[in-house]
């Protein structure tokens, strides 16, 4: 596994490159790049995505084919997806 680093106040620590940070990088990528598109802030994006189910159901659940698009196809597939789910609540 590819080591990262992080630096923070002059401390610089190795973080291990994992299948659980990478899913977790790409939900964060999700919510800001879906929430940019839609002209609002990442925790409204994420609240809106939460309520409805859609960070489990939708981009963690089907990470395996949504990271292998472009980030402007996964915010679009993440806005289409949350349009409807929110028209039928």
């Amino acid at each position: 596994m590819e080591e990262l680093r992080v630096i923070s106040k002059n401390i610089e620590l190795p973080l291990k490159r994992t299948p659980e940070y990478d899913r977790l990088a790409f939900t964060v990528l999700a919510i800001e790049a879906s929430a940019q598109k839609m002209g609002i802030s990442p925790s409204e994006m994420r609240r809106r995505l939460d309520k409805v189910g859609l960070i489990k159901s939708l981009i963690q659940d089907c990470y395996d084919t949504l990271h292998t698009e472009s980030r402007d196809a996964v915010a679009n597939d993440v806005i289409e997806a949350l349009k409807n789910w929110e028209r039928k609540e």
